[in-house]
This record gives structure tokens, sequence and C-alpha cells, in this order.
């Protein structure tokens, strides 16, 4: 323990005692004594702390939850949030609120609450008067009169199931919300641009709203006096898209075929957190609504927008200028991903332990001392080879390029060199969204890279002179097959990913296996299509196959992989295989718990353990794009398979990028605890909702 702890301890002691200490000399045995004392102290007084902390949900071990949620009669695995809020939940019990909210604690997701009764319809025939009977007469023909404008019977429909007058259904979004801030769009040619990074079709999306919950100090009212009571949840605050029939339902919306919002519009408020619905800026000066016009933009036949007018397709997320708006445009909008994947979703940060930092600003804006700021990528790269000492630890990154912009960023071509310092991290932080344009070659001597966090138009180019690439929440363009491509004489280069969304990977039989954790790997590139059309993309290319020779061993865990898979060994777990796994070596490795594709050969790949070979639901209508690409939902096994759950694994987990965590048994635990918060005579169902769900 160093003397500055020890005196922190010693300052209860009286002062001659502490005087008594020589500065600069060896402690006294007394002291020393106390010293030692002094650690256990702070060992009690850390231990006296957590009994006052484990009283609460909010700061409680992980190990006393379960003891909260017992004295609150919950089951044990209760999460923190419904351990806080279960008083308050119980007191509005029975209400769609308390449903919805109890629905998005325990998952974690968004959830809307339809009330079966709303769904029962009595429609009257117009076209004749209805007699009062209910009954047919089989004798005078009456039943062929059944659908008919004669028709003499009044009818009721009844739905069954979860629309049923005595059903309650919770219905859940399995993802979520992210928000691209002042994105550069994309061109896409003729005069038009896209409003996603890399150009992919990405519909609109309202802004999300956070969880509201009356708790327990809120509720506190007088006895006898009913609680306030709160309407079910408003469309503006699901992760719903943004289509015709709910922008016209907002406010006033002037037709044609150009669409214009009314001044007082929803959608065309601005707030602290962000529009509404989108943004429009040219040079940074942010574009008025009335100069936004919302209409279709197909290939052929759209409108022409006015000189000083953009004209934006909210279902395909493209969008047209005038002539005379000129200058750099940029968009904020939300985007629906139902994962931890990507750059949108990334949760990068710079590192304040590394000993030279360069930052990429196009706009060469003001930056803490010490650290070197350039324009472009070119620039970054130039000064990490310049630089020559780093004070970063031994197990430090020495080099950190940030790109704080959400520019598209030119590639700087072929980067070689043997710079001094080895240990390099290229990272854009959280809310940037940056795109490198071009391929990013990399061959840098002996050199360890981690990039994390941004968009690659082309492919990434691992080169023989590198010692480790590593990937982090990146991705890279799927639907133009770009991947990742290592050089085959790439014999010692350690290459992996983590939560990324890359196109197909082309690799050879090297020293280290191809390392990949909860990623999707899509060697077919289907393009996202919300408004029909072919999604194209090619169903057989592979996703992992050798780059000359012989295909590279691979270890996977939680990973989606479309299209075929060809390795040399394999150790895989928790993956998806949407067509089939074929390896070199069949006598060692393991595959286990994975969905293996309708293909499968069990002679082509080392003995599965648990594993499950059956067709897949189909990919050509979904695709990857750059915050999320919508695996398959999986139905329950049986007779009459109930709605998708998210589950497929034989042991009870998940599967696949977007199943590793657990979703599965999330939905499946909610399904079973509806009946908790609604009354007995009602009868509760689950509905997960479609990715691109619009209603």
């Amino acid at each position: 323990m160093t003397a500055e702890v020890r005196r922190e301890f010693l300052r209860m002691l009286p002062p001659a005692v502490v005087a008594g200490w020589p500065p600069g000399e060896d402690t006294p045995p007394s002291l020393a004594l106390l010293a030692a004392l002094q650690e256990q102290w702070f060992a009690l007084a850390a231990d006296v702390d957590s009994i006052l902390d484990d009283a609460f949900p909010d700061s409680a071990a992980d190990w006393a939850l379960p003891y909260l949620a017992a004295l609150l009669g919950l089951p044990p695995d209760a999460g923190r949030r419904e351990i806080a809020y279960a008083t308050a939940l119980r007191r509005r019990k029975g209400t769609p609120a308390a449903v919805e909210d109890f629905g998005e604690i325990v998952t974690g997701w968004p959830t809307r609450v339809i009330e079966g009764w709303r769904t029962t319809l009595w429609c009257q025939q117009l076209r004749h008067p209805v007699l009062r009977t209910a009954s047919l007469d089989l004798r005078h023909g009456e039943n062929l009169l059944v659908g008919t404008g004669l028709d003499p019977a009044r009818r009721s429909v009844t739905p069954g199931g979860p629309y049923h007058p005595a059903a309650v259904s919770a219905e859940v979004f399995p993802w979520q919300l992210v928000t691209y801030d002042g994105v550069e769009v994309a061109p896409l040619g003729s005069g038009r641009f896209a409003i996603h990074p890399l150009g992919v079709s990405a519909p609109l999306y309202l802004a999300p709203r956070p969880l509201e919950i009356a708790s327990d100090a809120e509720d506190e009212r007088p006895p006898g006096v009913p609680p306030t009571p709160r309407a079910p949840r408003g469309a503006a605050e699901l992760p719903i898209r943004a289509s015709w029939r709910l922008i016209d339902a907002l406010g006033d919306v002037s037709y044609g075929p150009v669409w214009g919002l009314a001044a007082e519009h929803p959608l065309t408020a601005e707030g602290p957190a962000g529009p509404a619905l989108l943004e429009v800026t040219v040079d940074g000066v942010p574009l008025p609504w009335n100069k936004i016009g919302l209409t279709g933009l197909p290939p052929v036949g759209a409108p022409t927008p006015a000189a000083d007018q953009v004209l934006v397709d909210p279902a395909r997320g493209v969008l047209v200028p005038g002539s005379s708006v000129t200058g750099t445009l940029r968009t904020t909008f939300y985007r629906a991903t139902p994962g931890q994947l990507g750059p949108a979703a990334s949760m990068a940060e710079p590192r304040d332990d590394v000993g030279v930092v360069i930052v990429v600003d196009p706009a060469l804006g003001t930056h803490p001392p010490g650290q070197t700021v350039v324009a472009d990528l070119a620039g970054a790269v130039a000064a990490a080879i310049a630089a020559t000492t780093s004070p970063s630890g031994p197990d430090v990154p020495q080099v950190e390029i940030r790109l704080e912009t959400s520019d598209r960023l030119v590639a700087p071509g072929t980067i070689t060199g043997s710079p001094a310092l080895t240990r390099w991290r290229v990272v854009a932080p959280v809310g940037m969204t940056p795109v490198v344009v071009g391929d990013l070659d990399l061959d840098l001597t002996a050199v360890s890279v981690e990039l994390s966090g941004f968009f690659v138009t082309g492919d990434v180019l691992v080169g023989p002179s590198m010692a480790a690439v590593d990937l982090v929440g990146l991705t890279t363009d799927a639907t133009a097959g770009k991947g990742v491509r290592v050089d085959p004489t790439a014999w010692t280069t350690m290459v992996s990913a983590t939560r990324c969304l890359l196109g197909s990977i082309r690799a050879d039989l090297a020293a280290y296996a191809v390392e990949l954790h909860d990623c999707v790997i899509d060697g077919r590139g289907a393009q996202p299509m919300p408004c029909g059309g072919d999604p194209g993309g090619d169903p057989t290319r592979s996703a992992v196959a050798a780059a000359g020779r012989f295909p590279p061993d691979l270890v996977a865990t939680g990973v989606t992989f479309v299209g075929p898979v060809g390795a040399g060994e394999v150790w895989v777990a928790d993956c998806l295989f949407t067509v089939d796994l074929r390896t070199t070596v069949t006598s060692t490795g393991c595959v286990r718990y994975c969905q293996l594709g309708p293909a499968d050969d069990p002679q082509a790949h080392p003995p599965a353990y648990r594993s499950v070979t059956s067709p897949l639901p189909p990919f050509g209508d979904v695709g990857l794009d750059g915050s999320g690409y919508y695996a398959p939902l999986l139905a329950s096994p049986g007779p009459h398979p109930a709605a998708p759950l998210l589950m497929a694994a034989s042991d009870g987990g998940e599967i696949g990028a977007y199943h590793h965590a657990w979703r599965g048994p999330l939905a499946l635990r909610l399904a079973q605890r509806l009946p908790e918060m609604t009354p007995l005579t009602l009868h509760t169902h689950l509905l997960i909702a479609e990715p691109e769900d619009s209603t």
C-alpha cells in the first residue's frame, strides 16, 4: 500500500503518532501494523456500505436481486427495473398502460397493447333491411342468401385468438431506434441522394421517446382519490415507420403529387432531442419544412422538385434537391436496428490512455491541446506513420485515429510502411457515422490495428505484413459484394470481428483462425426493399470461402452466415447457417447448438452436437443495411406452431447474430407472465411485430 493511502487512514490517529513518521524513510513497525489494519478497515467499510446499497434495486448487487424480488412476490428472475417499478405497476394492474409498461420493463422492447373487444365488429347490409333474426330457416332456402345483399340474418364478426373480444394482446417491437445525426448524403447519380450512408433503402421512423412510468412518489395521492388515467401509448412513442397513413393522421397535409406538411404539423416540430422525423441541412443551415416535399421517388416517373425545394421519399430514404439547392446536404433521421450491431449501434468511445491522438475533422475545428487535427484520412495515416514515440502503456494502443465526423472520407489508398508505433486504433466515437469511400487497404509492417464504429463502401483488404486486424462494430457494403479480403500469403496475420455487419470473407489457411463473434456475414447481399421489388443479390455467393487454394480455419460464436460457408477446421457455436457448412478437416473441430442449412451434409463438417437441420424462412425480402440485418424469426416447433418467438437452438438458447442475446427466452418469459397483469377473465397473447411494421 502506498504512503498516501496509509496517511488517509492515519488521519484518524493522534497527530503525535503521525508526526513520528519520518518522511522519505522506511515505515516504522507500528505504522506498518496500522497500515495492515487499514486494508481490513476499508474492506469492512465497503461491506457495511453494501448492506445499504443492497436494500435498493437500483444499487443492489446481482446476488441480492432475487431476495428483493421475493419480498415483493416476484419470481427470482425478475430484472432490476421490474423490481423497482413493481409497486407502481401493480397499482395500475389491469389497465392497458400498465400492461405496456410491464412488457417494456420485462423485455426492454417497446410494447403496444391491443384490446380484443375493439376488433369485434357488426356491419349491417345497406342494400337490404335486416330482419330481427339471427337464425336461418333451411326449409325456405335462406341459407342461399348468406353473404348476399338479401341476407336476412344479422351477424356479428367475432375474431378468435389474439383478437377475441376477451383477449388482451401485447405486441412487442424487438428492436431499437438509433439516430443518424448530420449524415452526409450518399450520391446515387442522376441528381439523387440516399440518406443512408451506404446508399441503401432507409425508411424513416418517428423519433423514439423514453419509457415513462408512474413511480411510487408520483403515485402518492390522498386516500380515495383515484389515479390519473393514462391512455395507451401513442404512435410517436413506438418505433413506428413514418408511412403515408401515419403522416396523414398526425396533422394537416396538403395533397397532390407532392405532399406538404402544415406549419403546425407535429412532424415539423423541432426539439432539444432532435427532429420528430427528419432534418435536412444545406452547408449546415437547416432547410425549413415549407421547402421539403414528401412524395414517392421511383426510378422512373418521379415528380420534379421546384428550384428551391427538396423532395424526400420517406419509404425509400431518397431525396432529390432542386436546381438552386447547392452545397453539402446532410440529414438527421432515425433508423430501426434489431441489435447492437454495426456503426449506428456502436458504443465505441475514445481512450484517454492512448499516447498519440490524431483527430480527423474536415472542418478543422477546435480540439483539446496535444491532439493532431487533420482534414482527411490520408493525413491521419501519414501523421500516425510519422509518430516515433508514445507514452502509452504496454497493453494500450499507441496511436488512436478518431473519426470525429459523419462525412464521407476518401480512402487513402494502400496503407504501407514500417512505423515505429505498431499498436493502432481507428475509431468513430458514439454518435458519429463516417463512411470510408473505397477499399480500406492495410499492409503496415508488424502493426496491429483495431477498426471500430464506421462504414466502408469497399473491401477491407488485409495485407501479409499486418500483425493483426480487429474489426468492432464495422459495416461493409454487402449489397455491392464488399467484405473482408485477406491476402493468401498473410500466414501470421490474426483477423477477428465482433458485432459487425460484413459482406463475404475471403481468406486462406493461415497460422491463426478467423475469429467472428456476434456478426452477420452476408454473402448474398440482398437489398432491403421496403417498397417491394426484386432484392437482388447472389444466393450462390459464399459467406466464407478461400481467397486462393485452401479456406481458413474458423472460430465463430453467435454469427449469422448468409450463404454457403467453406472452412478448413471449425469451432462454431450458436451460429445460423442459411445454406450449409463444409469443411476440409472433418475429423477435428466442433459444431454446437447451430441451425444448419437445408443443404447440410453431416459428412461435410465435424460432428454436430445438438444442432438442427431444417429449411429456413426466405431471406429474399430483407437484406443488410447500415443499421440492421433482419435475421429470420424461427417459429417454435409443434403441430400448431406459436407466433415466432425468436427461438431456435435445441438447448433453449439463441443462435445467430441477433438471437444470441437471449431474445427468444425474453419473449417467452413475457408471454408466460402476461396473465399476472390482466384480470382472470381475459385471455393474454403475445405478438411479435414485423421488422418493417408500419401500423
